[in-house]
């Protein structure tokens, strides 16, 4: 029994006296469990966030410690349709214009479709940036560009 005492008595000087570590990343855990710095504690946070599943309430609302998103597109189709159609998409989009984007800018509820094209066509090299873009980066730098 003592040994379990010493043992939980050092775990809590260990968690009072620790420094903010972001393993474990925001939630309810990283509010209540403070200084960071032990596996102990860090497991600890983790846990607690796994087990009340409120890190995506949290990054949803910006609240919990954690920085809601600065892009948070929630269109099912917009994102299927870029998924499917990226090679396409991108054609449409280096040209500023094309049926692709056409069907973007009406997924997306764009009303000025012809500065929408215009601003995707001088933003091409950001929203593909690289080979390996998904579908999801291309979206959400779309998002950036036209917020």
């Amino acid at each position: 029994m003592k040994k379990h005492f010493l043992v939980a008595s050092l775990l809590l000087t260990s968690i009072l006296n620790a420094e903010v570590h972001r393993n474990t990343g925001c939630g309810l855990g990283s509010m209540i469990i403070e200084n960071q710095n032990t596996v102990a504690k860090q497991v600890l946070a983790a846990t607690t966030n796994a087990t009340s599943g409120n890190q995506t309430f949290g990054i949803t609302t910006g609240t919990l410690n954690c920085n809601k998103p600065v892009v948070l597109v929630s269109n099912e189709k917009a994102e299927k349709f870029v998924a499917d159609n990226m090679d396409a998409l991108a054609i449409d989009i280096a040209t500023g214009e094309g049926e692709n984007l056409e069907t973007l800018s009406t997924l997306l509820n764009i009303e000025d479709k012809a500065t929408f094209n215009q601003k995707l066509k001088a933003n091409f090299s950001k929203i593909y940036s690289s080979a390996e873009v998904t579908s999801a980066d291309v979206l959400d730098r779309i998002a950036v560009i036209i917020g």
